[in-house]
């Protein structure tokens, strides 16, 4: 309509236009996510190309498979009792119909404008990373490594950061970007990736960084230099392996402790607590060894605004978190160990830091996870500890998919079902705490059936089989967001629902002639 109002292409730079919002917006704002994606169908709407319009979507089954998924979504409101969470489940998919539609059926985006768009989304990423970097670091917030993310949630950002590192390879490998610039880039990334402590983020580092080695030894021609390389990847693989094996081994190697000679009684001549038997350890030392309750509950409460017998800030038993920071300081857990902590450390105890080493990076993430898994085995209250709630969480989908596995239970029911299933169940879990999957594949399953896993997991391969073999972006992304649907619920919301149909639409729909 514009085009012939004013004779100019008024339309595909209005498309532009939307995408630079929302490639601005799933790195800062949930609003600038919205505007994006309503502008963008709304500019496919007034364009109104539809005998065009329908003339691509034959040509591409992605896109056809993206509005089975969300038909078919509609379509189990039939077998769903909630008609009002279906409908607010629809609403916040609307992105993946937006997005894939005005991209999939419109006209190819030019390849400058493609690569613009990925100078932005770099650039945005970067600019957000340092950001939330300097804020964590110099806010006297540095309790809980989460808090980094500022503007999104940390599993998102995660992702990413990890597609903005590997993006930045993609313009190097299509001579796009300056190497120099390039290099100082991948090394900010990778920095960050290794500061956060997102499990996601190492995960997906490592894939992508696996799937760019086998993508350029595919690429060479001489036999000698392709082995070279993977000698010397694997050369770095093993390392990595010995890393992870140190940290593993030092976690679970406290420093020697003669049992026969411990102090039985504080300065203060109460009895000491000893465990002798609990291998429960924080950083190299053992957690139930001189531990004086009565005293540390009374010197606690002197100091903290929190009691000694309530919750951290993050939900916690105050005790355990408290405990747990003493030992790392190699404090005994008294009187005196209480006066120790600075003021400081008061505050950072009470947000939930357990570790005066939390925020070391890999290592305290490592650190971390086999605290938590140490605890799972012992049967400890799952609620505050991640990898816990998580595991009871996969613990009550496989339950309800036992019952449900081949209609699902649609999709305005996948939250009552949850609920359901954990009163069933019994779990320790608190209300607060009992969400869902955390994965969307099966997320899908719950909510579609059979029908809902097998479109999802088609809507990933197809595309390896329609493109070219040398379309690396393609590759990142789709990797990318298969490990980010491992990981969450991704499109149950807006922000979720949003990067997935950017980034799969700017990958799969894109003009890839010369690639």
């Amino acid at each position: 309509m514009f085009d012939k109002w004013l004779k100019l292409p008024a339309h595909y730079w209005l498309r532009v236009t939307a995408l630079v919002i929302l490639v601005i917006g799933v790195a800062v704002s949930n609003v600038l996510m919205s505007i994006g994606a309503i502008w963008i169908i709304s500019n496919w709407l007034i364009e109104a190309k539809f005998s065009d319009y329908g003339q691509r979507l034959k040509q591409s089954p992605e896109l056809i498979l993206i509005l089975i998924f969300l038909v078919y979504s509609i379509l189990t409101i039939a077998w769903s009792d909630d008609f009002w969470y279906a409908f607010h489940d629809i609403r916040i998919k609307l992105p993946l119909l937006a997005i894939p539609l005005a991209l999939g059926s419109g006209a190819p985006l030019d390849r400058k404008i493609f690569h613009f768009l990925l100078f932005l989304f770099i650039g945005i990423v970067a600019f957000t990373s340092t950001l939330n970097f300097i804020w964590f670091n110099f806010s006297g917030l540095q309790a809980d490594i989460r808090q980094m993310s500022w503007f999104i949630s940390q599993i998102r950002f995660a992702t990413l950061v990890d597609l903005a590192l590997f993006s930045t390879v993609f313009l190097i490998f299509e001579k796009k970007l300056n190497w120099f610039l390039g290099v100082i880039l991948i090394v900010w990334f990778a920095l960050y990736t290794f500061y956060a402590q997102v499990l996601n983020g190492y995960i997906l580092f490592v894939l992508l960084f696996l799937f760019t080695i086998v993508f350029l030894v595919m690429r060479l021609k001489a036999t000698s230099v392709r082995f070279a390389i993977f000698g010397f990847f694997l050369l770095v693989f093993g390392f990595g392996l010995f890393y992870l094996r140190s940290v593993a081994e030092s976690y679970k190697s406290p420093v020697p402790i003669d049992f026969k000679s411990l102090d039985l009684y504080t300065i203060n001549g109460n009895p000491y607590y000893h465990d002798t038997l609990s291998t429960q350890v924080e950083n190299g030392e053992y957690v139930w060894l001189y531990v004086a309750l009565d005293e540390i509950e009374k010197e606690w409460n002197e100091r903290s605004a929190i009691n000694y017998d309530s919750l951290d800030l993050k939900g916690q038993p105050m005790y355990g978190t408290l405990l747990r920071y003493l030992t790392s300081k190699h404090e005994r857990k008294d009187s005196v160990g209480i006066w120790t902590l600075s003021d400081e450390e008061i505050k950072k105890v009470e947000n939930g830091c357990t570790s005066v080493d939390m925020n070391r990076g890999l290592e305290s993430k490592l650190h971390s996870f086999l605290f938590e898994f140490e605890m799972y085995q012992g049967g400890a209250d799952p609620n505050g500890v991640s990898l816990l709630q998580r595991l009871e969480h996969l613990k009550t989908a496989k339950e309800i998919l036992a019952d449900h596995w081949v209609f699902g239970v649609g999709i305005g029911d996948v939250d009552s079902v949850f609920q359901t299933y954990y009163e069933k169940s019994n779990s320790k879990l608190l209300p607060e705490n009992r969400l869902r999957s955390h994965n969307q594949f099966i997320s899908a399953w719950i909510a579609l059936g059979i029908v809902g896993l097998v479109v999802t997991v088609l809507i990933f391969v197809v595309p390896v089989f329609q493109s070219d073999k040398r379309d690396y972006f393609l590759g990142i992304t789709l990797i990318a967001l298969a490990v980010a649907f491992g990981f969450e619920d991704m499109l149950e919301t807006q922000a979720g629902a949003t990067i997935f149909a950017l980034f799969y639409s700017l990958a799969v729909f894109r003009d890839t002639r010369n690639v």
